[in-house]
This record gives C-alpha cells, structure tokens and sequence, in this order.
C-alpha cells in the first residue's frame, strides 16, 4: 500500500485553539476485512452504474460485475438512498482534497525551513512566508460514505500552525538562547546569550549594560543590532531595559561571584544597636548618680541647718574628701587659711610668660618666658631659687609661645610643648636638648610624662584632637594613637594617673576644648580605652594632684550654667565605667575672655582652690571643708597660672603674670 510522504508541520508548536486545527484520522484494514467486505463493495459499485444509467443495466454490464443478467431493474437510487446522501451526492466531484492539502503544507514547510537556514548562515532575519490557505483536511464529500480501495489512504495529520500563528517567526537570538546554566562551578564565567566562556581582551571580552547584567561585547553588540531590526528598540536580553551602545561597560574581571552580605550586615547593625543601647544605659546611670550626688549634698545642708536651729554647737561642716566617714566637725575648731603678699619680682622685661611647674624632688621653680636676647629670638624656661625666689639660668627652648611644660622627677627631663609640630625634651642637668618627638607634622598644643614604672612614657596632644604616647628611649617611633570620635577640639591639657584602688593599671586624661575624656590602661601595656567624663565644657585649664587623687577643671559658661566654674572631683567607677564624683563646684564670673588656669593646694585633710576671677579682677580663695570663699585680694594684672610651691620656711603660691611672678605665703590659724 503506498502513502505519500508526512507533513513537517510538527516542528512548530501546537495552535492555540482547537478550532484551527484539523485532525484526520487514517482507515486501515487487514486482508481478512478486505475479504470480507468484497461483496459489499461490488454491489455498491453496481448501485452506483445503477444510478447513472437511471436505473437500466444490460445483462453484459450486470455480468462483469457478477451479478445475474436476469435480475429485475433495480428502484430509482432516489427511492431508496436517504436525503442526506442524495445531497451529498449532488456535489460535484473535486480532484482528491486531501492530496492537494497533504502537498501543499509540505511545500510551506520545506520553504519556511530553508528560509531560517539562509538566516542563520547569513546572520539575518528569516523572510516571512505568507501563509498557506487554510485546507479541509476531513475526507472529500464526494465520497460520503463508500470505501475505495483502490485509492490509497490519505497521511496521518499532525497539529499545525494557524495562519496567524505561523506568521510569527522567531528570530535567530532567540532561538540561539540557553536556558540559564545551573550553579556549578562554571557560574559567572560564560556568556548568558553564546554560552561561551568570555575573555579579558578581544572581541569577547567581559562588559556589562547600565542595568549590571554581564555579557561577551561581540554577542551584546549582535543582539543590540537584532533588536533594533525587529522592534526598533534596543533591549538588554535578560530584563529587557532599553539600552545602547553607549551603556556598554568593560569590566576587568575574569569571574564574578557575589557573596551574600545579609547576615554580616544584620550583625554589624544589631552591633550599633547594642553599642547606641549601651551608651544610653550609661548616660542614664551617670544622670541617676549625679542626681543622687545633689541630693545627698541637699541632705548635708539640711543636717547643718538643723543642727543651727537646735544649737548644737552652731555651724557644722563635713569632710568632703574623706569618703569614709562622716564626721562632723564644729567650723570653730577648724584651721582658718589666709594668703599674704611676700614678693613680687620681674621675670622678664618682655610681656610673654604663660606656665609655671615646680618640682619638689629637686626644689626648682620653672616659668615660661620671651627670650630677651636679640640674637636668639623664642621662647624659653627661666629656673627660680625656691628658697630665694630670685631668677637663675634661663633654657631657651622654642622659637615659638609655651603652652605646656611637663617634668619627670626620676628622669630628670625636661619636655616643652608649643605651637610647633615638635615636643622637645631637655635634660636639666645639662640644660641641652635630649630628643625630639613628632607626629606627622601635626602641631602639638600639651604634653605629659608619667610617673613610676611608665617614666619613660611621654604623651602628647595635636591641634586636631589626636593624643600619641611615645617613650622617650625610643623617640622616632610612636608607640599608640588615638583619635578621639566625633571631636575634633585642640588638646589644651594631658595629665598621667598612676595605677591605683579603683584603676589598677592607671591611664592618662585628655582635655579638649570642649570636652574631657579619661583613657584607662586595660592592660599593663599600651592598650586604653577612652571614656568621656560626665562634665560639661567648654574647658579652660585642667589640674590632677596625684597626691590627694583630685582632680580641678575650671570651665567657660555654657547654656546650662550661666557662670563660668571651677569644678573639684575625683574619679570613680560605676559599673565598670570611670565618672568623675564632683565634689564642689564653684561659680566665677560669667565672662572669661583669657585662658588662665587654677590650682589646688592639699593642707592637712583639707583642701584650698585658688583661682583668678577676670570680670572683678581678683584673686579668690576657697576653702572645701567650709564650703565657702574665705579670702579675696584685687589683682591689677591677669594671673595665667597659679603653681603651689613648699618648702623649709613653709608653703608659698607663685602666681605668674605677664613678665613677673607673685609669691603670697600661706598662713593657717586657729
């Protein structure tokens, strides 16, 4: 039996209705059913002679077919067919309807695909067909119901295109595109659109559109121009974002991997949260202990006034600075401390003295001064007799004004602080220059040398807020930095803390113009951590006795002190956090237009603070234990600096001006 040839049409997808597709279904029969169905189809046949001849046979017709010649004339075909195939049998007969479809989808076929490879080999766009005409694929009406054996059976039909859907053609990118390779170890080094690895240089080399999504250069530059073509829109192939030539980027990696930084970022946030949390639990706990700290005084104040009125032997005054006990004691029986002029003698001719210090250990006074000699302008330290108070040998030191001078009593140096990015060290013995230390060509405004096992240690302050510690055996070299966060203020102050009950490894503290911070030892090493002090600013001057473990800042006003303050206080923890206990604080006049600084003096268990007022002109003194000024003296010039000096004839102030110093000796009484 033959057939012809089946159609192409199943490359293409499925229709998307039913109603444009046609489905014919092939009749086969075996031998048997052949057989069987022979009589049937010769009487058929012979029905059908019957009916063209209307209904007359010859006895030769009626034997070819093997009929007897004798039969009667059969009834008009009319009578005895039912309407519905007499209907059909009125059409008029076509030639073969299905050979006709069958040839003609098979050369839209054979013409569609030859087209696409013409595209494909010239890299252009296939030329659209025109549709074929729709065709009937169901079997000619011609035929109705009888069965030709002698025709051969039409070809199974498959699903095909409508005429509108095969119009839409696909064009060679498309059909060229993967689907996305999976995620092994070949991820982000090929071509989404070739497949191909892609290379550092060359026409293939890695790029990227504006959107971020990564090509080979020759295959975007391909699909740019084939999307123009088709849709006159250049598109990137994957998120489809309008792109041009322009947005062509070429990157400079030979993988891309991207690493997910969700959780290190969620840590690091819950980090913040926990340090802000932390900050905000200390500011609280520091805000409760100063209100604890005023109404613990408020509760002082309140026994002596009751203690007045129920004549208890009148004013009472307690030991602040004891911290142990409280004992009351009867202000009658305390010491009375008084300051008397003793000399006054001129340093210099020249206005420009600004620090005092004295050492102890080995009895010398020390003031900053201008350098009278014209062959060697600057600045320098003169050294005073503390006995006799009279100048001796002048140090020059610096060719620009002293802010600060620090002195080690164990290594008999001399470091001198200026305007200049420079801490020079001078060796008093031989009044010549030791070392010098740097920070990067910073200006360094304050210096310090510590005490006891760190005496080789010197720390330093710039103008920008950064403090350096240095040892001094090794100066080129700067041991640890530290940048205080968010404050940029010069540090106008650097004072050692020796290890201690309540600071095992000691620290150092820094003052900034506009803030105070403490630097704690964690280890016996160089490692410290800073901490900003629970006192407002912004800052004048800054004083630690290590003797009494007090420490005296004096302070501009600010909006919530209307006054500028002398603040006297000791360091302390709270939960592991250093605060500063004030113990008094003493309210000066509103206006402090020049930078001087205060001091302390430690007398038996009590203490004296001494301060210049610049608005009345005066110098104060204030008494702790009473809790009150005891003693005012006017002053007709400004007093820089005040420094304690002791010795065998008892204890003096020294109060430097401008080019002269001023002795007062301390009396007690009572």
């Amino acid at each position: 039996m033959s057939s012809e040839p089946e159609s192409d049409d199943s490359w293409g997808p499925e229709a998307d209705t039913d109603d444009e597709l046609n489905t014919d279904v092939d009749v086969e029969y075996s031998e048997e059913s052949q057989e069987s169905l022979q009589p049937v189809v010769r009487r058929q046949n012979f029905q059908r002679i019957v009916t063209q001849d209307n209904g007359h046979v010859s006895p030769e017709t009626a034997m070819f077919h093997g009929f007897d010649a004798n039969l009667e004339p059969l009834e008009p075909l009319e009578e005895l067919l039912p309407p519905e195939l007499l209907a059909l049998a009125e059409v008029p007969d076509e030639p073969e309807p299905q050979q006709v479809a069958a040839s003609a989808d098979a050369a839209n076929d054979v013409e569609t695909l030859e087209a696409e490879l013409q595209a494909l080999e010239g890299n252009e766009e296939p030329q659209q067909q025109p549709p074929s005409p729709p065709t009937n694929s169901h079997r000619a009406p011609a035929q109705g119901n009888v069965i030709d054996l002698d025709t051969p059976s039409p070809p199974k039909k498959r699903k095909r295109l409508s005429a509108a859907d095969t119009s839409l053609k696909k064009s060679p990118e498309s059909t060229k595109a993967p689907a996305p390779p999976p995620e092994d170890e070949d991820d982000g080094l090929t071509c989404p659109i070739c497949l191909d690895s892609w290379e550092m240089s060359g026409e293939h080399r890695l790029v990227s559109l504006r959107c971020g999504h990564l090509f080979g250069e020759a295959c975007i530059r391909r699909w740019l121009g084939e999307s123009q073509k088709q849709s006159s829109v250049k598109v990137c192939p994957q998120c489809k974002t309008k792109a041009t030539y322009k947005d062509i980027r070429h990157l400079y990696a030979k993988r891309i991997l991207v690493v997910d930084t969700e959780l290190r970022d969620q840590l690091e946030e819950e980090r913040r949260r926990n340090h802000i949390l932390t900050t905000e639990l200390s500011a609280i706990k520091l805000a409760h202990y100063v209100t604890a700290d005023k109404l613990l005084q408020t509760t002082k104040k309140y026994n002596q006034l009751v203690s007045m009125t129920e004549g208890t032997g009148g004013r009472g005054a307690y030991s602040l600075l004891s911290g142990a006990t409280k004992k009351r004691v009867p202000l009658q029986q305390l010491p009375m401390h008084r300051l008397y002029m003793e000399k006054n003698f001129e340093i210099t001719r020249d206005p420009g003295c600004r620090v005092l210090h004295f050492s102890g250990r080995h009895s010398l006074l020390m003031a900053s001064q201008k350098s009278g000699q014209s062959l060697f302008p600057g600045y320098g330290v003169r050294f005073i007799d503390p006995l006799t108070f009279q100048p001796l040998q002048f140090l020059y030191t610096t060719p620009m004004m002293v802010r600060n001078i620090a002195f080690s009593d164990t290594k008999q140096l001399l470091a001198v602080s200026s305007r200049e990015s420079k801490i020079k060290l001078f060796d008093v013995r031989t009044k010549l220059q030791s070392c010098m230390v740097t920070a990067n060509d910073k200006k360094l405004w304050a210096c310090a040398l510590d005490r006891n096992d760190r005496d080789n240690m010197l720390y330093g302050g710039d103008l920008r807020g950064g403090v350096y510690i240095y040892d001094v055996r090794f100066p080129d070299n700067i041991l640890s930095q530290f940048q205080a966060d968010e404050n940029f203020s010069p540090v106008i102050h650097i004072e050692a803390v020796p290890p201690n009950k309540t600071f095992h490894n000691g620290g150092f503290l820094v003052c900034q113009l506009s803030a105070l911070t403490f630097y704690e030892f964690c280890t016996p090493g160089e490692v410290a951590q800073p901490t900003r002090l629970n006192v407002d600013g912004p800052f004048l001057s800054m004083q630690y006795d290590y003797v009494q473990d007090t420490l005296l800042i004096s302070a501009r006003c600010n909006p919530s002190s209307p006054n500028s303050r002398f603040v006297l206080g000791q360091l302390d923890k709270i939960d592991n956090i250093p605060v500063l206990r004030v113990r008094v604080t003493i309210y000066g006049p509103p206006a402090t237009p020049i930078m001087t600084r205060p001091t302390q003096l430690g007398v038996e268990d009590n203490t004296l603070i001494v301060g210049y007022l610049q608005e009345s002109k005066q110098l104060m003194l204030h008494d702790v234990r009473r809790e009150e000024r005891v003693q005012t003296m006017p002053v007709n010039e400004v007093i820089y600096d005040f420094c304690p000096v002791s010795n065998n004839n008892g204890s003096y102030l020294a109060a430097l001006t401008d080019n002269k110093c001023r002795v007062y000796k301390l009396n007690s009484t009572g």
